[in-house]
């Protein structure tokens, strides 16, 4: 299993892919923090620099890491036996589910690299923002990794199946970016739409926050479960006491501790649905016809 850690590892280390990806996050993050910085603007509140760094890797950094984490999955095995890389590795005495476990690991290295390279730049934008660094902000920066790591491995996990079933990694790649729009961006729109449609066109109706929150998670885990950027978004949600009206809502910093402590169903979806993935690609790689 070493082996193959070792060699995709070094392999993904020269990839394109992820130092273009990782450039463009650099790209969002460093002119917004600049301007800031400009304006004069300060975040000394621990609080409201941990919501600052939430929302920033996980909306941007998340999104373009997700995209990366399923690319790289997609292209996973195809791509080498389209190279006749695979069937020389497997000419040496390694066996499928060593190489396989090796290679899986490595691109779940890489992903945790990119996430805390990420949440490295958004601590360094807020120390110049004059937020005082603090244990606190290092480990609920670290326990947002974790969450952000298992959608991501989840993604991983998906691209492998898409790499063992779709035999161009062309082809494959087209298909799971067609799979990260279409779920992962369209219908979770559509579902919060469906999720908020009772509230919409009705001024006489008074809106409760916590009604709409409520009806937003139950959706969310009941129709995108598959998606896993939502599944961390609604758990990091509960990181926050939200008060006041829908349009202008304040923001009280609690924890993600408390917030998975209240989101247990969500990370078990996170958890098990990335077992079931995982099952299924290493059972076809088991099986398939490497040539």
């Amino acid at each position: 299993m070493w082996w193959g850690f070792e060699l995709e590892f070094k392999s993904s280390l020269r990839a394109k892919k992820l130092w273009v990806i990782l450039g463009i996050m650099i790209l969002f993050y460093i002119p917004g923090f600049y301007l800031a910085k400009s304006q004069g603007i300060s975040v000394e509140d621990l609080g409201g620099a941990l919501g600052i760094l939430i929302d920033n890797i996980n909306s941007s950094a998340g999104f373009f890491i997700a995209i990366l984490a399923l690319l790289i999955g997609a292209t996973a095995i195809n791509s080498e036996i389209e190279k006749g890389t695979l069937r020389i590795a497997m000419s040496k005495p390694v066996r499928r589910i060593s190489y396989i476990g090796g290679k899986f690991m490595a691109h779940v290295t890489i992903l945790l690299i990119a996430l805390l390279f990420s949440t490295v730049i958004g601590i360094i934008g807020l120390l110049l923002l004059g937020t005082p660094f603090s244990w606190r902000l290092l480990t609920e920066s670290l326990i947002l990794n974790l969450l952000l790591l298992l959608a991501m491995v989840q993604l991983v996990a998906l691209g492998y199946i898409l790499s063992t079933y779709i035999k161009s990694s062309t082809t494959a790649l087209g298909v799971a970016l067609a799979v990260f729009f279409v779920l992962f961006l369209i219908l979770p729109s559509i579902v919060q739409f469906i999720a908020i449609s009772d509230y919409i066109g009705n001024p006489d109706q008074p809106i409760n926050w916590e009604e709409v929150q409520g009806r937003i998670k139950e959706y969310t885990t009941r129709y995108l479960f598959y998606v896993p950027t939502q599944q961390v978004k609604l758990i990091v949600g509960d990181a926050f006491r939200i008060s006041g009206g829908i349009m202008n809502p304040e923001r009280e910093y609690i924890g993600l501790s408390h917030a998975i402590g209240k989101n247990v169903l969500n990370l078990g979806i996170l958890v098990g649905l990335t077992g079931v993935y995982l099952a299924v690609a290493f059972y076809r790689f088991l099986r398939m016809d490497l040539r």
